[in-house]
């Protein structure tokens, strides 16, 4: 597999352009899934708590394996079953928390307690065996993904392209090339809570028109990020301009993505 992208790594380890009180209120907690923001997640995957107050400081993780305390706060799920599990964490921060949902958590309602010192907050988590999510270029779970477009040639020479740039704000699409035709394109995403997944095979969509998928499991460089793999991708998207990406786990969507053809 080809190195995570480094916007990704970014993601996971600073916190995200939106407020705590886009999810929470003053003196609660509450919890989505660190790619999609949606509010369901699976184990082993990353999540996000939202909040005030979380921590004291902003405090990234330096190394693997990841720790189970930073500047002195923990964050325990408490799943159906009544198990209490310590989770690793990314960053901790006043207004966000970034952690990987323990890997034996068991599937329906859980709870997250956040302590740091004196201080114990409480928030509900809802646990699936799938909660796809993919990461995107802004961290918000929308807009373009924060994804890389593999070029190979026929005599097997691999180019990467990134299929965002900064705009005036905010990430937006890079026009993709798939010139010369005769080379094959190749979409690599990076989500969470993918891993779990059937048998069944992993479905794609780029612009309506339906893509395979040839890998969709775990991501191995980072705790609870996955991959997904899709191509080639067809010369029918050339000229497309902006189209919509939708992934399906287990028939489940992802959150939509844009990406650009030129």
């Amino acid at each position: 597999m080809i190195n995570i992208h480094r916007r990704v790594l970014n993601i996971l380890t600073s916190a995200a352009f939106l407020t705590a009180g886009s999810f929470a209120q003053t003196n609660t907690i509450a919890n989505t899934s660190m790619a999609s923001y949606g509010p369901i997640v699976a184990p082993d995957s990353i999540a996000a708590v939202w909040g005030t107050n979380l921590a004291s400081q902003t405090v990234p993780a330096t190394s693997l394996p990841l720790p189970t305390s930073l500047g002195g706060v923990q964050v325990s799920v408490t799943d159906s079953k009544g198990m209490k599990l310590i989770a690793s964490l990314f960053m901790v921060s006043p207004g966000q928390i970034n952690y990987v949902v323990p890997a034996t958590a068991a599937i329906g309602n859980a709870t997250v307690t956040v302590t740091s010192g004196a201080n114990t907050l409480q928030g509900p988590l809802l646990i699936s065996n799938v909660a796809p999510g993919i990461f995107t270029a802004n961290a918000d779970g929308k807009g373009v993904p924060a994804a890389q477009i593999l070029q190979i040639t026929a005599g097997g020479q691999t180019t990467i392209q990134t299929p965002f740039m900064k705009g005036q704000s905010t990430f937006v699409p890079s026009p993709i090339s798939l010139s010369p035709s005769t080379d094959s394109y190749f979409l690599v995403l990076y989500g969470s809570g993918i891993r779990r997944r059937s048998a069944n095979p992993a479905k794609a969509t780029i612009g309506g028109v339906s893509v395979p998928v040839s890998y969709a499991g775990t991501q191995s460089q980072y705790p609870g990020v996955d991959q997904v793999n899709i191509g080639p991708l067809p010369q029918a998207l050339v000229g497309m301009g902006q189209v919509d990406v939708i992934v399906y786990i287990d028939g489940v969507p992802a959150n939509t993505v844009q990406l650009s053809f030129q």
